[in-house]
């Protein structure tokens, strides 16, 4: 019968990370997604996509670095154990990462949001990662289906800046990730998405455009940029010398 499948939510933070720049942010431009991503698979639409991104309240250079934070993890954790974490998803967007999913032990989960914080860029984790034996006890097969049908609602919806939005579903769960313009944005998107058959609850994660939290999640990521740039100065610096005591 195996153990019962349970959630156990957590959001964690810290002062430093930031995105990857230079080759490869542009490597993940071709894999750039409206949402997140697993093991299972990567969808690829860089032209389209794109230029989404460019409209996106984060700009496309923050969209890219983040699609590359979302890669690193997925492959990271697929390396490390794919059987284990195949059904972990990843979303990542100013830094701030989404993971849901199921993983088997208690153990994984410390494991997946491990990963995630040793990702240069994730200033910020949401974990939403169900706990549980049976792997594929979980019925997700209308997930996408509700995620497909919500983006379509909240697309046509001119009350709502849909580009902004990230949404992921796990059971029939809806976690939205994002910026939200205002409450009441985001209260029709949730609106939205309890028309939908099989959607049993809608989670929000979205930050406020000019709310606090966000306004230090990007002072943060600031922050890692800048010592990304020092540490990346010192290795350059320290190179001609390396390289000169070898001859």
């Amino acid at each position: 019968s195996g153990k019962p499948i349970r959630t156990i939510p957590s959001r964690l933070s810290k002062a430093s990370r930031a995105p990857v720049a230079g080759g490869l942010a542009l490597m993940a431009l071709g894999a750039l997604t409206l949402a997140g991503c697993s093991p299972l698979g990567v969808a690829v639409g860089a032209g389209a996509i794109a230029g989404t991104a460019a409209m996106e309240e984060r700009g496309i250079e923050q969209a890219v670095a983040d699609k590359t934070d979302e890669l690193g993890i997925i492959k990271r954790l697929a390396d490390y154990r794919f059987d284990t974490f195949r059904r972990v998803d990843v979303a990542v967007y100013e830094g701030r990462a989404l993971l849901t999913g199921i993983v088997p032990e208690p153990e994984d989960r410390i494991e997946a949001v491990r990963v995630t914080w040793a990702t240069d860029g994730i200033v910020d984790v949401v974990n939403e990662v169900l706990i549980g034996e049976g792997i594929d006890t979980l019925d997700t097969s209308y997930d996408i289906r509700i995620t497909t049908e919500l983006r379509g609602k909240i697309t046509l919806d001119r009350g709502i800046k849909a580009v902004n939005y990230t949404l992921e579903a796990v059971g029939g769960t809806v976690y939205l990730f994002g910026i939200k313009e205002s409450e009441a944005e985001v209260e029709r998107v949730e609106a939205h998405a309890r028309t939908i058959p099989n959607v049993r609850r809608v989670v929000d994660h979205t930050l406020l455009k000019d709310g606090a939290e966000r306004a230090a999640l990007l002072q943060a990521l600031e922050k890692e940029k800048a010592r990304l740039e020092a540490e990346a100065a010192d290795k350059g610096a320290a190179q001609p010398e390396a390289e000169e005591a070898a001859q």
